[in-house]
């Protein structure tokens, strides 16, 4: 792990390192039983991204989304509400769950992310277009949110009760995937068309 992005980022790391550990004690207290493979998951991403941004020096948007994004992710999987569910069912409205919103936000970040690493490792001969900036950002977010998916069905046929859902919540999951990387291309896109801004 590189410690000049740690030390770039202490709060967030700490918040993370923090969230992850109470959320790992929490789930072993509880008997939650994907503790292990989601506190493996956060870590294991967190260590991948904390080297990418050596390089790429996610921007702040970038950065807080992530440390957000993992909390709520091990809060939406070990913490339980009823039952063998978990927050990730929670419904907050009508048609809309927790796992919906951490999918909207996160893939949105995600697209975003996608975006600025991009950006530090293609050359392009001219400055892409705003418009141009925002469709990659979508595209991102949504074939990374694909993956997800395809992850989510090899779980789902491997482990028992992983609460992952079935086709509703595949279909759930992809529209937010796509209304929050179309948020995250927004964003990039305002982004390019301020003064003096290259991102």
């Amino acid at each position: 792990m590189c410690l000049t992005t740690v030390s770039a980022h202490p709060i967030l790391f700490g918040v993370v390192a923090a969230a992850t550990a109470g959320f790992g004690a929490f789930g072993l207290a509880t008997g939650a039983g994907l503790t292990v493979p989601y506190v493996i998951v956060v870590v294991g991403v967190a260590g991948g991204l904390v080297r990418l941004d050596r390089r790429v020096g996610f921007s702040p948007v970038v950065a807080v989304g992530f440390a957000a994004w993992g909390v709520a992710h091990l809060a939406g999987g070990l913490i339980g509400i009823s039952g063998d569910r978990v927050l990730y069912n929670a419904v907050l409205a009508p048609h809309v769950r927790y796992d919906n919103v951490v999918h909207f936000f996160g893939f949105g970040v995600a697209g975003v992310a996608c975006w600025e690493t991009l950006r530090t490792f293609v050359s392009f001969t001219s400055e892409p277009s705003a418009r141009a900036a925002g469709l990659t950002v979508w595209l991102f977010g949504m074939g990374v949110g694909a993956v997800n998916e395809v992850v989510e069905f090899f779980v789902s046929q491997i482990v028992e009760d992983s609460n992952v859902g079935g086709y509703q919540n595949t279909g759930r999951d992809l529209v937010a995937n796509l209304l929050g990387a179309a948020a995250g291309a927004l964003l990039v896109s305002r982004r390019r068309r301020a003064p003096d801004v290259r991102s």
